[in-house]
């Protein structure tokens, strides 16, 4: 695949400005859905669309000057290398499949994250603002208050 470089926004035979759509995904059906609802109701030929994917990563990192031994488990690296490889394998396989009928090529991100210092929200907002996309097309999930209280929601730190 050839590397993508700007100058300037090309233009399809329109003469429109080709977007580009990002498109958080986890291994959800919600996932699924806002990348139907993005190529039904958002997506024009020519839009580049960006499938972005956050691999959290456990920092060791010091408490007060005190190594924080107790209470936060060391990152395994293998656990952490299968994560990666678990993300690339449903992307292949609930993704690319579906854009690849529609004769659509994504660029895929597997974005590796530190969970202590950013949230999975605030790495999607970088990677959209570094990408300079037009929108971002986000999944909701049903939870409770409750839950949303003490989880977060991506969604609503996005928006």
């Amino acid at each position: 695949m050839q590397p993508i470089l700007e100058d300037e926004p090309a233009a399809d035979a329109g003469g429109l400005s080709k977007r580009k759509l990002l498109i958080p995904v986890d291994d959800s059906p919600e996932s699924e859905r806002a990348l139907s609802w993005t190529m039904e109701e958002l997506y024009r030929q020519g839009d580049e669309i960006h499938l972005v994917h956050v691999v959290p990563k456990l920092q060791m990192g010091n408490c007060f000057g005190a190594p924080p031994v107790d209470f936060l488990p060391q990152q395994d690296p293998i656990a952490y290398d299968q994560l990666v490889k678990q993300a690339e394998t449903f992307i292949q396989t609930r993704f690319l499949p579906s854009l690849h009928n529609l004769r659509v090529h994504p660029i895929v991100h597997i974005v590796k994250a530190e969970v202590d210092t950013e949230s999975i929200g605030t790495v999607l907002c970088r990677k959209a603002e570094s990408l300079d996309v037009a929108a971002i097309i986000v999944s909701c999930e049903a939870r409770s208050r409750l839950q949303e209280f003490f989880l977060g929601s991506i969604t609503n730190f996005c928006t």
